[in-house]
């Protein structure tokens, strides 16, 4: 059975990553939401790109890339 899902464009800071790329949530809900729920462990994002934290130029454009729910130390969407 399909679930439908919307993307949200997000930005995700780790220890040493910056990702940005699309988050996917139940349709109709919020990216609060997901983050919420503690029925994952890892998140796809989808899109994806990947830059070092000095700034610098990207380093990995992955169509998919899961993150771990701990290693997120801030998430915002870029709407």
């Amino acid at each position: 059975m399909y679930t439908y899902k919307d993307r949200v464009r997000v930005m995700i800071v780790t220890n040493g990553f910056r990702i940005e790329g699309d988050f996917h949530v139940l349709a109709g809900s919020r990216l609060t939401d997901a983050l919420n729920s503690k029925a994952k462990e890892y998140f796809a994002i989808t899109d994806a790109k990947v830059y070092g934290m000095d700034g610098g130029a990207e380093l990995y454009a992955p169509p998919y890339v899961a993150v771990n729910r701990a290693s997120i130390a801030c998430i915002f969407p870029l709407e």
